[in-house]
Formats: C-alpha cells, sequence, structure tokens
C-alpha cells in the first residue's frame, strides 16, 4: 500500500534521532538529568539491604549513558558534578567526603574512556571501568578511615567486602548501560 502523503515511514522518522553527539543545550540539560535522578533514585530506594554500594547498578549505569551519549570529554563528570550539586538539596547526607562519591567515579570513566580509546568497542571495556570507578567509593572511605578515623557503617566488617560488592554493582550497572546502548543504537541504526 503506497504511503499518504504528508506522512513519513518509520525508516524515517527512527532517522532523525540521534543518540549520540556533541555537547548542545539539550545533551547537556539531559547530562545534568542524569545526575539528578541519580541522587534521586538512591533516596527514593534507601532499603537496608545490607549490600554496600547496591546503588551502583543505577549510579553507573547513568554514568556510563551520560558518558556514551555526549562525545565532549567530560560528559560524565558533568553527571556525577550535577549529582553531587543536587546531593544535598534532595536529603542524601555522607558526609564531608559525599560530593567526591559522585565525582570520582565519573572522572575515572571519562579518564579511561580518553586513555584507551582502542577497547571502547569492547562489550566488557566500560562495565569493567565502571566497576574500578565505583571502587573508588570504598577505597576512599579506607582512606578517610587511615588519615581521619573517620568511621564508616560499610567498613565493620573490613574492607574487602565493600570493595568487591562496589565493584560487582559497578560493573553490572556498567554492563546493563551498555547493552542498553547497543540494542538502542541498533534499533535507530535498523529503523525499528
Amino acid at each position: 500500500m503506497p504511503a499518504t502523503a504528508g506522512r513519513s515511514s518509520e525508516r524515517k522518522l527512527f532517522g532523525v534521532i540521534d543518540a549520540e553527539g556533541p555537547l548542545s543545550a539539550g545533551r547537556l540539560l539531559f547530562l545534568v538529568s542524569l545526575g539528578l535522578i541519580i541522587v534521586g533514585l538512591e533516596q527514593a530506594f534507601r532499603w537496608p539491604l545490607q549490600l554496600p554500594g547496591h546503588h551502583g547498578l543505577e549510579a553507573l549505569a547513568l554514568l556510563v549513558i551520560g558518558r556514551l551519549c555526549c562525545n565532549a570529554r567530560w560528559s560524565a563528570t558533568t553527571v556525577g558534578l550535577s549529582a553531587a550539586v543536587v546531593a544535598p538539596f534532595l536529603g542524601a547526607d555522607h558526609g564531608p567526603l559525599m560530593p567526591l562519591f559522585y565525582v570520582i567515579p565519573a572522572l575515572v570513566i571519562d579518564f579511561g574512556y580518553r586513555l584507551w580509546p582502542a577497547l571502547r568497542s569492547s562489550l566488557l571495556f566500560l562495565p569493567v571501568l565502571a566497576a574500578v570507578a565505583y571502587s573508588g567509593k570504598p577505597l576512599l572511605r579506607v582512606l578517610a578511615n587511615q588519615l581521619f578515623d573517620m568511621q564508616f557503617g560499610s567498613l565493620r566488617a573490613g574492607p574487602v567486602y565493600p570493595i568487591l560488592t562496589h565493584l560487582l554493582f559497578g560493573f553490572l550497572g556498567g554492563l546493563a548501560a551498555v547493552m542498553v546502548w547497543r540494542a538502542t543504537q541498533g534499533l535507530l541504526k535498523h529503523g525499528r
């Protein structure tokens, strides 16, 4: 059946969507929104699961999406900075180190992404990078404990368990983001 006048085919409609590209006002707003969503989800789901780092699932997934959607050098860092800025206003209370918990993983993702461009196409590169980035949170707590005698509940049983769980949740969040990103790219490319 021929297309009627004024209608676009589905393939043409999806071809207009550009999932990645340079930093624009719209992409900047999207990146800042991702930071807001990270903190919002963390505050909305404050279940005492006794699994340090379980918020890495959504936080690292959104950081990786931020990294992938914009080819600006500091796209993940923009997401992390926006999370650090809005966190106190949304009730997140992680003490004086709170801004670093959002910014350091984002910086690690941005630096790693730029440092190893040949690995970007690998399915596991960003998930591994996200795992390493997120493990910085308990490592920072261990350092603060040693240097300033700051106490953290997640370190009650020692640093090994929190580091391992942060690695796991960071990896899973990064993997989920890469898989969703690749599926979305496939849909946009094939017009379905």
